[in-house]
């Protein structure tokens, strides 16, 4: 696990996302609008294609930084979240994130803090598609250990 303090910076492997994503995504969730699953409406869109969910992107995002260690058995819950959405992803589009931790403080509960995380989620071309804040509650990381 990686240790955690303001100013901590990750960035995450890359993803790329595939048409495979996109329907499993729409299937799971119930979001079937067009500019996500109809080729024929999404190419006279200003897109020219389909496009992954908004949502799909975040939580990609999330999971990547799952995989750096950053997050895992430490992480109890979900408090926030704040997120701006910039920018389209494509089918076959990679992306990854630089993730930063802006702010750790405990809570009235012994041997747990209150973490926000800085999102940055941008594509193969640099472009930013998305940014947000994230905050979790985080057990202390001798707990965390103990579980993973």
């Amino acid at each position: 696990m990686i240790e955690l303090r303001p100013g901590t910076t990750v960035t995450t492997p890359g993803r790329t996302m595939g048409e495979g994503d996109i329907s499993l995504f729409a299937g799971l969730v119930g979001d079937f609008t067009p500019i996500h699953v109809d080729e024929e409406f999404a190419s006279a869109s200003p897109h020219g294609a389909r496009i992954a969910h908004g949502p799909l992107t975040l939580a990609t995002a999330i999971g990547m930084a799952t995989q750096t260690g950053m997050f895992g058995p430490r992480v109890i819950g979900l408090v926030n979240l704040n997120w701006d959405f910039m920018g389209v992803v494509r089918i076959g589009d990679t992306i990854r994130s630089t993730v930063t931790v802006e702010t750790l403080r405990p809570t009235s509960k012994p041997g747990r803090s209150l973490g926000t995380f800085r999102f940055e989620v941008f594509n193969q071309d640099k472009a930013v598609v998305q940014r947000g804040t994230m905050t979790v509650v985080l057990r202390d990381d001798e707990a965390a250990e103990v579980l993973s």
